[in-house]
């Protein structure tokens, strides 16, 4: 891998950072950094516009070169909040693909033992915050708001939607600006940094958004791609 030479943009999804990857494999340059775009306000860089074919792809080469369990650290590893985690997501992606299947074993290596160190952090807080849960209830809505290190949205909730004492759910991370919401037969997990919506503290006030109106929108465009019936690659950087 030649010096480091440019930085990069993405969308803030897992299959935006693939294809940054993939654009920075293809030069045979690891990147100066590489960073979501909330993240990014400043900074010289180039923006990757996001491929799902590439990223796929990617993803499949990684589980073909090296192994299932390399592709799901890679998954898991991109939801904790670890320092510098795009940076070290490359180099880790990089090592998968020189060493193939023996990375997953390979715990003296400082990025391995880094990226395995991470991934058992997110799933004990994601355990935990589980466990944790108490739900406010108003007019038939169950709200709670939560404030993890990690992105355990994503792991949590297929959980959290099976409960079936409960009605409508509303279930929102303010650190990563992330709603789990239930409403009928709609579900969806979305990254609301882009609405307008204010400080979100409490399910009081979870519950008071929601029924101003503030946090709807409708499921097109962008957002559509925030719908629970997306491949399971799918997850939203913290």
């Amino acid at each position: 891998m030649k010096e480091r030479q440019c930085g990069y943009i993405y969308d803030g999804t897992f299959e935006g950072f693939l294809t940054a990857a993939v654009v920075c494999l293809r030069q045979h340059r690891a990147p100066a950094f590489v960073l979501p775009y909330h993240l990014a306000e400043g900074e010289d860089a180039i923006r990757v516009k996001t491929d799902p074919y590439e990223a796929e792809h990617l993803y499949s080469v990684i589980g073909s070169v090296a192994d299932a369990q390399a592709q799901q650290n890679c998954l898991d590893f991109f939801l904790t909040c670890a320092c510098r985690k795009e940076i070290t997501l490359f180099a880790y992606i990089y090592k998968a693909l020189v060493t193939g299947p023996s990375i997953s074993e390979d715990y003296s290596d400082p990025t391995v033992k880094l990226v395995r160190e991470a991934v058992l952090d997110l799933y004990r807080e994601a355990q935990t915050v589980q466990t944790d849960l108490c739900f406010t209830e108003e007019g038939g809505l169950s709200a709670a708001v939560i404030d993890p290190r990690n992105s355990v949205l994503p792991l949590i909730r297929n959980q959290v939607l099976r409960r079936e004492d409960i009605e409508d759910v509303a279930l929102y991370d303010r650190r990563h600006c992330l709603l789990l919401r239930r409403k009928g037969e709609f579900a969806s997990l979305a990254d609301i940094r882009h609405l307008a919506v204010p400080d979100i503290n409490s399910p009081e006030d979870l519950i008071d958004a929601l029924g101003s109106g503030s946090m709807c929108w409708k499921m097109s465009g962008m957002e559509a791609r925030h719908s629970l019936t997306l491949k399971s690659m799918w997850y939203i950087a913290s």
